[in-house]
């Protein structure tokens, strides 16, 4: 399984893909934004039930001594939202589930 996430770092987007062979347990929903690296949240931007467009940053999460913006990979609704400014988060921790905007 491949996914992404796109991240900004001294203004400039990129996007990062994530591989998986397969082996773990994730089980991984399209509008799962999870986290790419053990780091802390420095900043919410949304709150469950909010409507999100496509690329609209979500949360900025600081690991390596850097920001990184992860955003929405399409028009939804925040469903889900389990990151709080300030907490540490661990590798591939479920941040913000998106669901498509019907």
């Amino acid at each position: 399984m491949e996914r992404g996430v796109q991240i900004t770092w001294q203004g400039n987007p990129s996007l990062v893909s994530l591989r998986s062979d397969g082996a773990g347990q994730l089980q991984a929903h399209d509008g799962d934004i999870l986290s790419p690296m053990p780091g802390k949240v420095i900043a919410v931007d949304v709150a469950a039930g909010d409507t999100v467009a496509k690329g609209q940053k979500l949360l900025t999460l600081e690991a390596m001594k850097m920001e990184h913006s992860l955003t929405a990979p399409f028009d939804g609704i925040v469903a889900e939202l389990n990151a709080t400014a300030g907490a540490q988060v661990q590798v591939e921790a479920l941040l913000v589930r998106i669901e498509k905007d019907e």
